[in-house]
């Protein structure tokens, strides 16, 4: 199930079932959700008046918190799971990520959540959401740990692998360098456990426990 029109049959079947709830979103469990969330949104940093955009926002439960103080725009090819984000706040409209509408250097901070290991040319991605992104803007990238011995051990059991893409933090840090950002940062998950880690590089130790990472860096003025 790697093509985007699969996709997006996922995705909507899922918003239909499971209606605005995180399972609509594909966690562990809705613990994972929550404390991946939190963790992220904590690591962001403190956003107040700000023009964000939720790239591939699926029902909106991961940028909610962010709607009270600033003007949240969620993008996602499931009209299903886009009417689940209106409710939420988020300013929705259904989009191509690597073709959006939206002005050069207009949002101060670009999130993709769970994304690009839906994808298999995931560049062009990035590309897009580097170019929407302000200089001086946050873009934050959450997505599987390909160096990861769980998930390693996971795709010898499984017969069929839910995701086909799964990424080294150093391959992303040159993808961000590639586009223009600076100050690069990660932020690592462990699960079934609670603890996250924070670095500015891969690790050897880091890369192999964790299942997932979070990537941020600020675009460069100028």
């Amino acid at each position: 199930m790697s093509h985007s029109n699969n996709w997006k049959q996922y995705f909507d079947q899922k918003a239909e079932i499971h209606g605005a709830s995180v399972k609509s979103s594909d966690y562990f469990d809705d613990e994972s959700f929550f404390i991946q969330r939190d963790n992220t949104l904590r690591w962001l940093g403190e956003t107040q008046g700000q023009t964000i955009l939720d790239a591939g926002c699926g029902v909106g439960a991961f940028s909610e918190p962010l709607v009270q103080r600033n003007t949240v725009h969620g993008v996602d090819f499931s009209q299903k799971s886009l009417e689940f984000a209106a409710a939420r706040g988020l300013q929705t409209s259904s989009q191509d990520l690597t073709g959006m509408d939206f002005e050069k250097n207009t949002f101060d901070v670009v999130l993709c959540i769970g994304v690009i290991q839906l994808i298999e040319n995931y560049i062009p991605v990035i590309q897009e959401l580097a170019r929407v992104t302000k200089p001086g803007g946050t873009l934050l990238i959450q997505t599987l740990n390909k160096g990861s011995l769980q998930r390693k051990l996971l795709m010898l059991i499984e017969k069929s692998k839910k995701f086909d893409q799964m990424y080294s933090m150093n391959e992303l840090k040159g993808v961000y360098e590639r586009f223009g950002f600076e100050e690069i940062e990660f932020l690592k998950y462990y699960h079934p456990l609670k603890l996250v880690t924070q670095s500015d590089s891969e690790g050897v130790l880091s890369g192999m426990l964790s299942t997932s990472f979070a990537i941020k860096g600020r675009k460069k003025r100028g």
